[in-house]
């Protein structure tokens, strides 16, 4: 199995890029990500610090290259496997994250936490083990004519820090450059809603093990689609929450239309009996907001 290392990294989404490994459709490969924050992270005793001459950032991504993959198609990235590194961290910082004043109503300096990552779980105190639940933050591809930041996400993916982007989820990117330019990075262990403390849930390195097949793009799609077992999803990153909801539900309402057959009346309908949406991450500027409607309401 062939591996994309970690060795060159970008911290923008661009079709300027150099991917690091070029795949075939349906090929089976490895990425190995890199900290959000850079490489500064090695041990258990190393703590978060900006000027850290390894610290580096936003959410470095490695770049891969989809043979055949070109223009108006549309990804489905298969995530087979995250296996997470055995040290992570969390932490926030004001004024970079706004979020810890408005909640806590204080002024707070860096905070953070260096964490052993063992047997499946994340040691957060003597009394305390977290079970491990690694997800992939930043995914996404190439835009057609802007470099974005990787701090941001969008129609393209990017920065979404969805939890659903994880083992056993298809996540469906739009191409719109020549071999699509698949970014990958920013994989945590575990992340709880909002993102609120900005380093988000227990930040890691891992390798990731994908599987990338071409196929057409629906008609009326305009953010990143997500399919498991038990669910379809859709998630918008937006400005505001509001504009975020608003956008994956629309997308919702399409997908049940056009692949499963609904009226548009008969599936707005349903989503306000059913639909499950949230905010997965507030403190990027995008906000990320996925809505999911169960599978077992759709066979009509």
């Amino acid at each position: 199995m062939r591996l994309a290392t970690r060795e060159n990294v970008t911290m923008e989404h661009s079709r300027f890029n150099q991917p690091t490994l070029i795949v075939r459709p349906g090929e089976v490969f490895q990425v190995d990500t890199e900290l959000c924050s850079g490489q500064w992270l090695q041990s258990l005793t190393d703590r978060y610090d900006p000027e850290h001459p390894r610290a580096f950032g936003p959410n470095p991504t490695v770049v891969v290259f989809i043979d055949g993959a070109m223009p108006d198609d549309m990804l489905a990235v298969k995530i087979l496997g995250i296996d997470v590194e055995s040290v992570g961290y969390t932490g926030f910082k004001e004024p970079a994250n706004p979020l810890a004043r408005l909640i806590l109503n204080r002024e707070w300096g860096l905070t953070t936490r260096t964490l052993a990552i063992e047997q499946g779980e994340i040691l957060w105190s003597d009394r305390v083990r977290i079970p491990v639940r690694p997800m992939i933050g930043t995914l996404g591809t190439a835009p057609a004519r802007e470099s974005l930041l990787n701090s941001r996400g969008g129609p393209y993916g990017g920065n979404m820090d969805v939890q659903e982007v994880a083992v056993g989820s298809t996540v469906y990117l739009p191409v719109a450059v020549p071999g699509a330019l698949l970014h990958v990075g920013d994989v945590h262990a575990i992340q709880g809603d909002g993102e609120i403390c900005n380093a988000g849930g227990t930040e890691c390195r891992s390798r990731v093990t994908l599987q990338v097949e071409v196929c057409g793009k629906p008609d009326r799609t305009a953010t990143v689609r997500i399919e498991n077992d038990d669910h379809i999803m859709a998630v918008a990153c937006e400005r505001s929450l509001e504009e975020s909801f608003y956008k994956a539900a629309r997308e919702i309402l399409f997908w049940m239309v056009d692949e499963f057959g609904f009226t548009e009346s008969d599936a707005y309908l349903l989503m306000g009996q059913v639909l499950e949406a949230r905010c997965t991450q507030f403190v990027n500027p995008t906000r990320s907001y996925i809505c999911k409607m169960p599978k077992r309401y759709l066979a009509i």
